[in-house]
């Protein structure tokens, strides 16, 4: 049975109101654009008044980044609960670029909202910056041991090119995914059938071999 807003309000008397708000906002995706929710909408939809909102966020930007640092956090979790730390660095990343897409199937409204909206640098702090890196850590960690495990330099160079390469991996994938560019390459026959990505064994199909190619990539490069 679909909660009442007077029982929505209710919750929110106890000094959680700032968080409820962000709850409220990712509840509203599924079924409307970002762009379209208001804070009176928003308001509205928890059961509260509008002057109730504006005590937490003076506009919606504010409330945005609010709402990203959220995105973020549950992002860097699933990436970090999808790793083993005691894994060889290889099985590492191949472990982090396929939890990579697949959260962007299992979490699109996070997803798009993390990539897809901008926060205006006056309400960029210091939290949001920090929890927006911890994805980042999570794939820089991996190419450091993968570095030290091949006794190659771990110098900035290095590292950062490792986790940039491994990202732009997970990231592209996802987003021709996304856009099915990869099932009509492997409907035309120019691709096989394992890039479809339409299960779970082709997943793995793909992302084990392309993992070797970016790790073969960063190998290569610190050795020079």
């Amino acid at each position: 049975m679909a909660e009442t807003n007077d029982r929505k309000a209710d919750r929110y008397h106890h000094g959680n109101l700032k968080t409820a708000l962000v709850d409220g906002f990712l509840e509203m995706l599924p079924s409307t654009t970002i762009e379209s929710i208001s804070l009176r909408k928003l308001a509205t939809h928890i059961g509260v008044a509008a002057t109730a909102v504006y005590n937490h966020f003076s506009n919606k930007d504010e409330l945005c980044a609010a709402v990203k640092l959220r995105c973020l956090d549950h992002f860097a979790q699933w990436l970090e609960s999808h790793v083993e730390k005691n894994a060889e660095p290889e099985e590492r990343i191949y472990a982090l670029s396929k939890a990579y897409f697949q959260y962007s199937l299992q979490h699109p409204q996070y997803f798009q909202f993390i990539f897809q909206i901008d926060i205006p640098q006056e309400y960029v702090t210091a939290e949001l910056i920090e929890t927006s890196m911890r994805a980042e850590q999570e794939l820089r960690n991996s190419v450091i041991a993968l570095l030290e495990k091949h006794q190659l330099p771990t110098t900035q160079y290095n590292e950062g090119l490792g986790a940039f390469a491994c990202w732009s991996l997970a990231h592209g994938v996802t987003t021709l995914a996304a856009k099915h560019v990869n099932h009509a390459a492997c409907l035309s026959g120019r691709w096989p059938p394992e890039f479809m990505l339409d299960n779970k064994k082709s997943i793995n199909a793909a992302f084990e071999p392309l993992s070797k190619v970016v790790i073969a990539g960063i190998l290569a490069v610190a050795k020079k």
